[in-house]
């Protein structure tokens, strides 16, 4: 019987992708002996302890939140295994518009179970992939932003204890080969020697020289401590190396590819640069355009100049051919599974760590902002017992993926977690869910910071549900009705009736102050209906 891959792919796509895996493979011998020494686990680091909390310049204060016993099984770890492997597949910066502009990507969909609402606890890279690997909420994990400066980075998870307490290490006490492969956590490895290996991995390989690895060439590689500087681009070294492992590895295994694409400056693979040269950046409804109502961040930014609307399309155009090239990864990666005869026995999660504006609400380039373009980012699930052409638009969460990968494998999560498995949710769309999702943003990225967009908006909570958008500003409100005002432009707060913005209010500082089974609390707690258009 053919595989879902295979029937829901073109025969011309899916030969070319199998003979690229096939070429992949052929560089094995090499990989095994210069790029992936000593695949064993590495010793636990000593404990660094838990520092106090420092709240972040926002002025929205930081809730702290105890870290409940490792050996506290999360309510949620209900079901059995449903397949011995899981591969996660992150892009960075990656938006809906860019994703689906792609082929490699946009059919996905078909495969799959796509999350329509999968919102990011923060848009920004290290924030976020935290919040992954630890499935909670900033307010809980703290680790804040990209730098200890403001409160985040690697040396603020490290010194928090968390490497020691998160999924990789949950699943390895289980049993489960576990590879990371690609972009870690910002400001890697810090202090620490490139040697360091955090506990948990099986396999850990990632850049070691700071922001140089964003460029595709340049960079300092540490596979397992081994330090190397190879001639490759990044991406395609890094696509080869996970297909190596997963040709090695032994069931059941976890993969996390974390590629660096399509972050700015946007590299991509000789093969795609200039692909796609001619491209126009969307004119979405909110593309250079601010109402009237909206925060006072925004409201007097002036209309794009004809030279800025050019450097818009220009970066456009470049984002296609370096997220081509992720999808290029993301095909070879599942053509590796099928030749390995894995694919049906896997399952894939293809998303990103954050989005990204481009354009949106008279804003030329960036992230970090409450807007769906930032907070809400491509989530596809493809595998055994998830419905293939389905979508949901339930409020998931960045806070989900740990508890769903930990859980399929069979490995308890801690009591801490405040996410949800997501697997009764994609067997049946009409199971129980939550009403809403907090996304947090506290301190903006400083000066040097890649991630610094030049017009940042200030520290927020926001709240969103499948019918409002509500954001709390550090002196400021907005609201915006998603069933009449889809690209969030109107700020609606000073006309909506006082009970709603209370049961919305009431929400969000709910979400704001949860930890673990209370989030699973205050996610559930009534929304109010929208006026429909």
């Amino acid at each position: 019987m053919e595989s879902r891959w295979a029937r829901m792919t073109s025969p011309r796509l899916r030969q070319g992708l199998v003979a690229g895996a096939a070429v992949l493979s052929a560089a094995l011998a090499v990989l095994a002996t210069v790029y992936l020494p000593g695949l064993v686990r590495a010793p636990e680091a000593k404990s660094a302890g838990h520092a106090s909390v420092q709240p972040g310049s926002s002025g929205l204060n930081v809730v702290p939140a105890s870290d409940v016993s490792p050996a506290t099984p999360s309510p949620d770890v209900s079901n059995q295994p449903q397949a011995r492997n899981v591969v996660v597949l992150m892009a960075d910066d990656l938006d809906w518009s860019t994703f689906n502009a792609i082929e490699g990507l946009s059919s996905l969909r078909n495969l799959g179970t796509t999350l329509e609402n999968f919102t990011v606890t923060d848009s920004l890279c290290c924030p976020s992939r935290t919040s992954l690997l630890r499935s909670q909420y900033l307010h809980n994990h703290r680790v804040l932003s990209n730098v200890p400066r403001t409160g985040g980075g690697w040396q603020k998870f490290y010194r928090l204890g968390h490497p020691r307490n998160c999924l990789p290490t949950w699943l390895s006490a289980k049993g489960v080969a576990t590879a990371h492969v690609g972009k870690y956590l910002n400001g890697f490895p810090g202090t620490k020697p490139p040697t360091y290996v955090p506990p948990g991995w099986d396999l850990f390989q990632t850049t070691v020289n700071g922001h140089i690895a964003y460029r595709g060439y340049g960079y300092e590689l540490a596979t397992n401590g081994a330090v190397t500087k190879p001639p490759e681009f990044l991406n395609s070294l890094l696509t080869t190396s996970a297909i190596d492992w997963m040709g090695q590895a032994t069931e059941p295994f976890y993969l996390s590819f974390n590629s660096y694409l399509p972050h700015t400056p946007f590299p991509a693979s000789p093969a795609n640069t200039g692909r796609n040269a001619a491209a126009k950046a969307p004119r979405s409804p909110s593309f250079n355009v601010v109402r009237d109502g909206q925060p006072s961040w925004l409201a007097d930014l002036p209309a794009f100049a004809p030279a800025v609307l050019a450097d818009i399309d220009r970066i456009w155009a470049r984002r296609l051919d370096s997220t081509q090239t992720f999808a290029d990864s993301v095909q070879a990666i599942l053509a590796a599974l099928e030749a390995q005869g894995r694919l049906d026995s896997t399952l894939v999660i293809v998303t990103s760590d954050n989005g990204y504006h481009l354009g949106n609400h008279r804003l030329a380039t960036g992230k970090q902002t409450p807007f769906r373009e930032d907070t809400i980012v491509p989530a596809v699930l493809i595998g055994p017992g998830i419905p293939a052409g389905q979508t949901t638009d339930q409020m998931t969460s960045m806070i989900d993926l740990a508890p769903t990968i930990a859980n399929w494998l069979g490995a308890p999560t801690p009591g801490f977690v405040d996410g949800r498995d997501l697997l009764p949710l994609v067997q049946d769309p009409n199971t129980p869910w939550r009403t809403g999702v907090l996304t947090e943003h506290y301190n903006a990225p400083l000066p040097g910071d890649p991630d610094r967009d030049g017009w940042d908006a200030p520290p927020y909570r926001s709240l969103r549900t499948q019918d409002w958008l509500l954001v709390q500003y550090q002196q400021e409100w907005a609201l915006y009705n998603l069933v009449r005002d889809r690209y969030e432009m109107t700020n609606v707060v000073d006309s909506t009736p006082e009970s709603t913005l209370k049961q919305l209010r009431a929400q969000l500082k709910a979400l704001s102050k949860c930890s673990g089974a209370s989030c699973r609390i205050a996610d559930r707690m009534p929304a109010p209906k929208a006026p429909g258009a």
